[in-house]
């Protein structure tokens, strides 16, 4: 077993749960932008990771504003990336239940349940969703790597 605040394979974990209510994003974002300056992620990039962290949290309260768990944000650190965890007991959003990730392709108009989605894929370098019905946990997953 690993211990606490590391993963099996050495890297350093951040975890933090809020409840499921809007006014508590901000703690998500500055804790992203905490490890994300102590890992030495440029300015820009930090923005770039509050600003999906903060579409990620806001996806899930949508999808569950009377969700009574709380909302649990995991940043997993390793040299040059982030991962960062964002999960909750909520119905999973629209865009997520087909596996995340794909973005509307060709001309068609911008779905505006779908424009989180579109942010942090512009935002991020990978943007993954996944809803296990059996426990009803929504998690989205957000890969940033640091641009040397």
């Amino acid at each position: 077993m690993a211990p606490k605040g590391q993963t099996r394979e050495g890297h350093e974990r951040v975890e933090i749960a809020i409840p499921v209510r809007p006014e508590f994003v901000s703690v998500a974002r500055l804790t992203a932008a905490t490890v994300a300056a102590r890992q030495g992620f440029t300015y820009d990039e930090i923005e770039d990771l509050k600003i999906a962290v903060g579409e990620a949290c806001t996806a899930l309260i949508v999808a569950g504003p009377d969700a009574m768990k709380p909302l649990t944000t995991a940043f997993v650190l390793s040299p040059g990336s982030i991962e960062v965890l964002v999960s909750a007991r909520v119905p999973a959003p629209a865009w997520a239940k087909d596996g995340a990730g794909g973005a509307d392709s060709g001309d068609a108009p911008i779905d505006e349940s779908r424009l989180g989605l579109f942010l942090m894929q512009c935002l991020v370098d990978e943007v993954q969703a996944h809803h296990d019905s059996a426990s009803g946990v929504t998690e989205l997953r957000l890969l940033k790597r640091r641009q040397d």
